[in-house]
């Protein structure tokens, strides 16, 4: 308390209050404040939900990784001329197809083998984006690791402190495409501006990016023949970096594990990971509304 202000939890206005003042009021994220519902906005007919119980109107950017001159890793049990920017775009256009089946509009950062600028990505999804998606392929360094044909698996990584040996490995790899930006655009992930970016992230959205990814372990690991690795922190991915929303990097599989990489090229594999991931973004756009005091016949978005 400070004067006639008094402080409270960012996370208590946003989620806590609206869930008990539903008809009253609702956060608006884009502004950071609880909003006041009229009578007019109160005696509007309800909101229609679509079949999976959503509201119409939830955003969503998938990002495909890599792309154009920037292939990604080569992967190792690939066939000749397949690579992760490959894997990634064929996922990513299958996932856009489930989202738009689920009543979802989808933004993608490219729907052909073009590279986006790596720090240009998130922004992507800007206020009106309920979620950033990046899909990328694992690998291990074949020259390195002997037993890089054992290690295989599906993990997730956000933005956070909490930083692992191999989340920072990881980091390393997808890092590595920003060889190709400018130094006046790397100087975003560097400089003042990232501090400040990555600040808000993780105070704001750290606990929803981390839901996001919980629920994709979740839908992923009955599909998956790979090892669920859980959901990783790391303070550095440039392409989640430059983001101002919600934003998860899912690492889909390793091209280094001839049981993934099988599972990667199948379409069958492809499809699963697709709907898994399509179907775990429902489930968080449905608690994101229900934290955010958005009830069936109550306020819309």
């Amino acid at each position: 308390e400070r004067g006639d202000s008094l402080f409270v939890p960012y996370q208590f206005v946003s989620e806590i209050l609206p869930r008990y003042l539903g008809e009253l009021y609702r956060f608006d994220r884009t502004e950071g404040r609880l909003v006041q519902l009229g009578s007019v906005a109160a005696s509007a007919p309800a909101p229609k939900r679509l079949p999976n119980g959503l509201l119409p109107g939830h955003i969503v950017t998938v990002d495909a990784g890599h792309g154009g001159a920037d292939p990604g890793n080569p992967g190792r049990f690939f066939p000749r001329g397949v690579t992760e920017k490959d894997v990634t775009l064929q996922v990513a256009l299958l996932l856009r197809d489930e989202l738009v089946k689920r009543g979802i509009t989808v933004r993608m950062t490219r729907t052909t083998d073009v590279r986006p600028n790596l720090l240009q990505r998130a922004p992507t999804c800007d206020a009106s984006c309920d979620l950033f998606v990046s899909l990328h392929v694992d690998a291990l360094d074949t020259r390195r690791r002997s037993d890089y044909r054992s290690i295989d698996g599906f993990s997730t990584l956000i933005i956070g402190e909490e930083n692992s040996a191999d989340a920072a490995r990881v980091a390393r790899t997808e890092n590595e495409a920003l060889r190709f930006e400018s130094e006046q655009d790397q100087d975003l992930v560097t400089g003042p501006l990232a501090f400040i970016l990555k600040d808000l992230q993780m105070n704001e959205y750290l606990r929803e990016s981390a839901r996001a990814g919980a629920l994709m372990q979740a839908h992923l690991e009955p599909v998956h023949p790979g090892t669920t690795r859980g959901v990783n922190q790391r303070n550095d991915l440039a392409v989640l970096n430059t983001g101002r929303r919600p934003g998860v990097l899912v690492e889909m599989g390793y091209s280094s594990s001839p049981n993934d990489a099988k599972y990667l090229l199948s379409q069958n594999g492809q499809r699963q990971i697709a709907r898994a991931l399509a179907d775990a973004i429902v489930d968080y756009l449905l608690e994101f509304e229900w934290k955010s005091g958005v009830r069936a016949g109550g306020p819309g978005r």
